[in-house]
């Protein structure tokens, strides 16, 4: 049985989705941001980072979104949502997941919390704009990939590094141009958001596509 910590909308988008697709056990222990549960001492102890997700998996603690994700498509390789390790197509698979978790991701973190990071908020707005540009030039750069071969990061062959991709598109969804202006990215998002995993973890986590559901 895995436990997930998660927080509505957060980075546990993937992992909690890659968890459905392998069709495992397990519990959703979700942290409430409006009142900052994930800031608290009780989930600092799992996680000192105060963010989501982390996993229990046997008693021990695992967080990073990327980290959770490629852990348990090593350990349920014959769910396929990972090439096996040798094969080409998992060099390629690596290359995305980190190039998302590194690059992709810190430049959401830029544009949706500039607070971290300029405390003018002239400089807040410079930095949302420079994000914004930034991922405008990386869409472009991901949809050369899924135009040839596409329609997925490795060809054909879809993976858990397409959900994490359509992962941070959603958090582009409120941006001037979001992700979905590219028609490869859309057409990407289109087939992910068909599968039945996709839809219960969003369902699970009360989610639509443009923001939280009405409770």
């Amino acid at each position: 049985m895995y436990k997930l910590y998660w927080g509505r909308g957060g980075a546990n988008m993937a992992p909690h989705a890659v968890l459905e697709e392998i069709g495992v056990p397990f519990e959703l222990i979700e942290l409430d941001f409006d009142r900052n549960e994930h800031k608290g001492a009780e989930y600092r102890k799992l996680n000192p980072n105060a963010r989501v997700p982390t996993l229990i998996v046997n008693g021990k603690v695992m967080y990073e979104s990327a980290a959770i994700l490629l852990y348990l498509c090593e350990c349920h390789a014959d769910a396929k949502l990972m090439p096996l390790p040798g094969a080409l197509e998992r060099a390629h698979f690596l290359q995305w997941l980190f190039f998302f978790t590194n690059t992709v991701q810190e430049e959401m973190m830029h544009w949706w919390h500039p607070d971290n990071y300029m405390d003018s908020d002239a400089g807040r707005a410079e930095l949302q704009k420079i994000a914004e540009r930034r991922l405008a030039g990386m869409w472009t750069q991901i949809c050369r990939t899924l135009a040839s071969p596409g329609p997925y990061l490795l060809g054909d062959r879809f993976s858990a590094a397409d959900i994490f991709l359509v992962m941070l598109c959603r958090w582009s969804r409120k941006m001037p141009k979001p992700a979905t202006e590219w028609p490869e990215l859309k057409r990407l998002i289109d087939l992910v958001s068909a599968r039945p995993a996709w839809q219960r973890m969003m369902k699970a986590e009360g989610i639509d596509w443009t923001g939280d559901l009405a409770a």
